[in-house]
């Protein structure tokens, strides 16, 4: 596990095991961030501290990964942030959600994706607290809804990449 270059990219993971000989703490069902590297050397896996916005921070000691083998056992999920549906989402028979909506994508402590749905409020969007609870097939009817702006407020994670 030397080989950096071999391990999947730092980003949010699901656990689908819990970490060997930390069950207690990384258990089965959890969202991480996964480190590719540590200052130890071997992979790391962080855990949520808070939600605000429906944005997760994350603790900024995590659980080194010392059995390689683990990291195969790491499930990818798309980033935190807004997306635009590319189908409708059936609710139920009768009540969908339109293709080209503007959505937020989050996730609770499970990494069970979760969806907000934009709502204008003056003139500006606001996103809700409580969202509609996804399965990760739901990845496959989001686009990045790609803009910019100025000065919008980063997580701390993204900020002690830079």
């Amino acid at each position: 596990m030397d080989n950096q270059s071999d391990l999947p990219p730092c980003g949010l993971y699901k656990t689908t095991e819990p970490l060997p000989n930390k069950e207690q703490w990384v258990r089965e069902e959890l969202l991480v961030y996964f480190h590719n590297h540590s200052e130890q050397g071997p992979p790391l896996l962080l855990l949520p501290s808070s939600n605000e916005h429906n944005r997760w921070s994350f603790h900024d000691k995590g659980y080194l990964i010392r059995e390689a083998e683990y990291v195969e056992t790491l499930v990818s999920v798309e980033d935190e942030g807004f997306y635009i549906l590319t189908e409708p989402l059936y609710i139920s028979d009768e009540e969908f959600i339109p293709e080209r909506t503007l959505v937020e994508l989050g996730y609770n402590r499970s990494a069970d994706p979760i969806l907000f749905m934009g709502t204008f409020e003056d003139n500006a969007i606001a996103f809700p607290e409580n969202g509609l609870k996804c399965t990760l097939e739901i990845f496959e009817m989001l686009e990045p809804a790609e803009f910019h702006v100025p000065n919008a407020p980063t997580s701390e994670h993204e900020r002690s990449l830079g």
